[in-house]
């Protein structure tokens, strides 16, 4: 890990965070949706791993082992450098807060990578579900994951969603805090199973699992649940994200001697 002051860390995230911004609409779907798809790639491995070591220690212990796992989809996602929705809510707010963006730009930004984010799941949700690609156990296994999701009621979802944006925008400033590959690639691991283990409200992991058990036909969550899922887990990853962490991390930099960020 890196010993680099916040107030490099925080620099550094201004010129990433204006480059983000000035990306066209071609660049922001491309990396989007394969943000998506990575993140997707997560979740299968985790359905699987979950499914093979169920009927050895029970449904808990295999999910742990899946969360393991699902942090493959996040190491795919930080070194290959897709993005998902989330992880724009420290870097480009904060250039945006320099004055090195509009806001225009950032709203545009997190729409077009949110939508194909969720294209890119529900995509690679419809060919895992064809019959023969997994086996029925880790179909089983989506729909269990899908219904942890889509049967909560509505404050505990969006408790949960707070904390995933906190964790994940928590993440995107270690993993720029980060020097080298080995770091982020632990980083992304240990971001995996933080997110997997309590099955925190992630807008775009949660959509995913609960998409996977909808189109695989064993959750008995519906298209509703989905829905009412997606609408708390965007609102409450915006409090943790933007509102807790990002109002956090500039109260840090500011608090530095000598040091007002730009």
């Amino acid at each position: 890990m890196t010993g680099r002051r916040p107030e490099d860390v925080w620099g550094s995230g201004l010129e990433e965070g204006e480059r983000r911004l000035q990306r066209s609409v071609a660049g922001l779907a491309a990396t989007g949706l394969l943000g998506g798809i990575e993140i997707f790639f997560g979740i299968t491995v985790m359905v699987v791993t979950t499914a093979a070591f169920t009927p050895a220690i029970g449904e808990q212990g295999a999910h742990v082992l899946g969360s393991i796992a699902f942090g493959i989809g996040f190491v795919h996602l930080t070194i290959g450098r897709a993005e998902l929705f989330t992880e724009n809510f420290l870097i480009p707010v904060s250039a945006v807060w320099a004055g090195r963006g509009t806001v225009r730009r950032l709203v545009v930004m997190w729409s077009v990578t949110l939508v194909f984010n969720l294209m890119g799941l529900t995509l690679f949700a419809a060919i895992m579900s064809v019959g023969g690609v997994l086996t029925p156990d880790s179909l089983h296994a989506a729909g269990t994951l899908a219904d942890t999701y889509g049967q909560r009621d509505w404050l505990p979802a969006l408790m949960s969603a707070i904390a995933a944006g906190t964790v994940m925008t928590l993440f995107t400033w270690v993993i720029a805090a980060a020097d080298d590959t080995a770091a982020r690639v632990m980083l992304a691991l240990l971001i995996g199973f933080v997110l997997g283990v309590p099955a925190l409200n992630h807008a775009v992991v949660s959509f995913g699992e609960i998409v996977f058990g909808l189109i695989a036909g064993t959750s008995v969550s519906d298209v509703g649940d989905l829905a009412r899922n997606l609408g708390l887990a965007i609102v409450g990853n915006f409090v943790g994200g933007v509102g807790l962490v990002f109002a956090t991390r500039l109260t840090q930099v500011r608090g530095e001697p000598g040091e007002t960020p730009r």
